[in-house]
């Protein structure tokens, strides 16, 4: 069968149906494009973007080098037992003995926070209300080779914001460290 003896069907269209098909056509309808909504999308979103990496960069140029990256968390003090000493470093204080680090303080979030207490090796919570702020305290085990077991107090400084204190175990006691917590003061 060769498409020359094919019989299609013809289609006629009446010279008033040609002429409203043709002024349909070259009717420009009311609104905007397609293309033109689409430019107009792609703008914006590079523009979004662009302003985002800015505000991102302005962000981590402008802090100090050794600051906090989340500024704005509270100076604290502590008094440390007999060889302790404390080093800042922005926010951040890290409580060595000799050359070995026994504990530190930061501010942390509450996400962080969470994150913490949902880890392994937790034994004990505990409320504590005998200090300056309310705090927690949070014992856990740990399996390194400097470390036992580590005292966390967790002392609330806003809603979302906590600092963690953290020590040791054997190289800071329990009577320790409680002991230093009852001197801890947000400046």
């Amino acid at each position: 069968m060769s498409p020359e003896n094919l019989q299609f069907p013809k289609k006629t269209l009446s010279p008033g149906q040609r002429e409203r098909i043709r002024k349909a056509l070259s009717e420009k309808r009311p609104g905007v494009s397609l293309a033109v909504m689409h430019r107009v999308f792609q703008l914006s979103v590079t523009l979004v973007l662009l302003i985002g990496v800015g505000i991102f960069s302005l962000f981590f140029v402008s802090g100090e080098k050794g600051e906090d990256a989340r500024n704005g968390g509270p100076n604290y003090s502590i008094q440390l037992p007999d060889g302790i000493e404390a080093e800042r470093s922005g926010k951040t204080l890290i409580f060595k003995q000799g050359e070995r680090t026994v504990g530190g303080a930061a501010p942390i979030k509450s996400e962080e926070k969470q994150s913490l207490e949902n880890g392994p090796g937790i034994f004990e919570r505990k409320e504590i209300n005998d200090l300056m702020y309310p705090a927690e305290r949070i014992l856990q085990h740990v399996k390194t080779m400097t470390a036992t077991q580590t005292y966390h107090y967790f002392v609330q400084t806003d809603e979302k914001t906590w600092v963690r204190v953290y020590f040791h175990t054997p190289y800071v006691t329990e009577e320790q460290a409680a002991e230093a917590m009852r001197t801890f003061s947000i400046e």
